[in-house]
């Protein structure tokens, strides 16, 4: 399998288009899910500081603390919800402006309640602390940001996001020297 990681933001109009239009079709119109190790990273150009006068670590994020709400969801949803289950609920999710995780559930059949459970019981910052390490270590500028096979180009991703099934094919030969069926 390919090792895939996406990084994004739940309230990015980038990010939406490219897992919802990009990376969802992709992977279903292909049937690459066999072939591929797919991480999501809800985190994307947020960032933490120490709230000296709370004494206490806070995380901030681009698109402002409902983003930073929402993105701890769905590292929530992505710890107690296997990834083929999650991903379409992310998916799901990812196509308004906020919390629809249960309406999406339900359309989906899927039990959330360990999921929201995460959510309540646990601070956000320490939810997000995870996918901040491993996103800040890439030091994006633009997000999402697309991860083949642990290598990340920060100059390739605005052809990767607009070229991924050929980008995905090409990994994918490079590493197994296999051509996948759906790559031309």
């Amino acid at each position: 399998k390919l090792p895939l990681a996406v990084h994004y933001e739940a309230l990015c109009p980038d990010s939406m288009y490219f897992i919802r239009r990009r990376l969802h079709d992709a992977l279903y119109d292909n049937n690459w899910w066999p072939h591929v190790d797919l991480k999501l990273y809800p985190f994307g150009k947020a960032n933490f500081y120490n709230n000296t006068a709370l004494h206490r670590m806070e995380v901030y994020c681009q698109h402002g603390e409902q983003e930073c709400e929402l993105n701890a969801l769905h590292a929530c949803v992505l710890e107690h919800l296997e990834l083929e289950s999650a991903f379409p609920l992310i998916n799901c999710m990812l196509r308004s402006y906020g919390d629809q995780i249960d309406e999406c559930a339900r359309h989906l059949k899927l039990d959330v309640t360990a999921a929201k459970q995460c959510k309540s019981s646990r601070k956000t910052p320490d939810i997000l602390l995870p996918y901040g390490k491993a996103t800040l270590a890439l030091q994006l500028s633009f997000v999402p940001s697309i991860v083949f096979d642990n290598r990340f180009d920060p100059y390739e991703q605005s052809s990767i996001r607009y070229n991924f099934e050929a980008y995905f094919c090409r990994e994918y030969e490079r590493k197994f020297q296999v051509k996948l069926p759906t790559c031309g």
